[in-house]
């Protein structure tokens, strides 16, 4: 079996792109599946849990969605929209 690639995106606290939302929020944690104990629905092996940077509901998005807020600023549905919100 194979091993995942390692995980190189922001570090927990810093701010992070979610590429499936286009939403920009404070990464909490990245976990790997098998430690999770709720049905997490990611189809890969690690999942991030990001938060809004002023406060509110916590998301989750397939570890390989998590990017660096730079690459924000090229998504193609953000044209008058801030993924800050």
């Amino acid at each position: 079996m194979s091993r995942p690639t390692p995980y190189k995106g922001p570090k927990v606290g810093q701010e992070a792109y979610d590429a499936a939302t286009g939403r920009v929020g404070v990464l909490q944690a990245v976990c790997h599946v098998d430690d999770l104990a709720f049905d997490h629905g990611m189809p890969g092996p690690r999942v991030a849990f990001l938060r809004p940077a002023g406060g509110g509901r916590e998301w989750l998005t397939d570890a390989g969605n998590v990017r660096f807020p730079e690459e924000a600023r090229s998504h193609p549905t953000l044209d008058d929209e801030s993924p800050w919100s």
